[in-house]
């Protein structure tokens, strides 16, 4: 990825004030991702332009600073884009939704604030061959309602006000974070919890292997209304294929669903082929789906890739779940039955 560079020289600075100044730099980073999609349901369809295919469009700053004694400062300001319409994602406007923390680092770890990605999140991100993106991403992070509403929503994705810690890179392959957020209710508040989260996340990552384990909750207006999700990520890189367990669940009050996903990435060509196949269960119902993904990348270079997605969703008994993407809704379809999704687009870093 090609970033743009601003040196701050201490030497430069020294002469004014007698002190100079630690090493600096600040990047300037993002995606331009945008395709075309076709969705299908039972009795409807919809053809458009979709946005984040591939990867989620959006732009960023971030910068650190060598603060000496091997402790660093950092930030990240990264805002989500739909470059099929040119809006940014918050309602409309350009906001740092994605990300926009402030971070002390050094050999004992990280402390970051500000809005991040939530703990839970990360894994069905990673383990994932899609990266939870297009016609092909996993559901398994949306799996009872639009993510991060208190109370009616599902898990979140981002997560404002929240205060994270990380350990060191140095510990022989394992990583963990731990993530507290805060709902800033008011302490005489009837619901002085809601809004708030707890996350924790933990793994192992050396050579081919990786895996790792998560857990959260996120507090709802009554205990009834809390929510709590869980996901364990394994993977192992043979070189000629790379394949992923992704097993997660969201659970509030009596309603609990689980997702299974199977995936695999490989490499073909001067690209990638992934697949995935996913089953989601909920409990004390018939109300279950299905999903298969396939899907393919070809690199031009390092910074561009062309790509293609196809995938099919069969609900059981009740459930109507339908495939839509990042600026083209699903149509819809009816109590058992199926939908599906094609989608080609273009991806570029820079």
């Amino acid at each position: 990825m090609k970033s743009l560079l601003i040196p701050v020289l201490g030497a430069a600075v020294a002469g004014l004030g007698g002190t100079a100044l630690a090493q600096s730099k600040v990047e300037l980073f993002g995606v331009v991702d945008v395709g075309v999609a076709h969705l299908g349901g039972s009795g409807a369809s919809k053809t458009g332009l979709s946005t984040g295919g591939a990867n989620i469009s959006r732009l960023g700053f971030r910068g650190t600073e060598d603060l000496g004694g091997g402790l660093k400062a950092g930030f990240w300001l990264e805002a989500g884009l739909d470059v099929d319409s040119g809006a940014g994602k918050a309602a409309g406007s350009l906001s740092f939704n994605r990300r926009s923390t402030v971070s002390l680092m050094g050999n004992w770890g990280e402390v970051r604030l500000g809005r991040d990605d939530s703990a839970t999140f990360l894994n069905t991100l990673i383990f994932d061959p899609f990266l939870t993106n297009g016609v092909g991403g996993t559901g398994a992070f949306t799996m009872l309602g639009i993510p991060g509403v208190p109370s009616t929503g599902g898990a979140p994705i981002q997560i404002s006000n929240a205060l994270s810690y990380f350990l060191p890179q140095n510990l022989g392959g394992f990583y963990g974070q731990a993530q507290v957020a805060f709902g800033e209710q008011a302490s005489n508040a009837p619901n002085k919890r809601e809004g708030d989260y707890r996350g924790l996340r933990l793994g192992y990552r050396q050579g081919a292997f990786n895996g790792a384990l998560a857990t959260g909750r996120l507090y709802g207006k009554t205990s009834d209304t809390n929510l709590t999700a869980s996901n364990v990520g394994l993977s192992y890189d043979f070189g000629v294929a790379k394949p992923m367990l992704l097993w997660a669940t969201e659970k509030r009050g009596a309603t609990k669903i689980t997702a299974v996903q199977l995936g695999v990435t490989a490499p073909v060509g001067n690209g990638e082929a992934r697949a995935s196949f996913g089953h989601y269960n909920l409990s004390h119902s018939n109300a279950d789906w299905n999903k298969i993904s396939v899907g393919y990348g070809y690199n031009f270079s390092k910074r561009t890739q062309v790509y293609g997605s196809y995938a099919f969703l069969k609900n059981k008994g009740s459930a109507a779940k339908s495939i839509g993407v990042q600026g083209l809704s699903a149509p819809g379809t009816t109590p058992g039955g199926n939908s599906n999704g094609l989608e080609f687009g273009i991806r570029h870093f820079f």
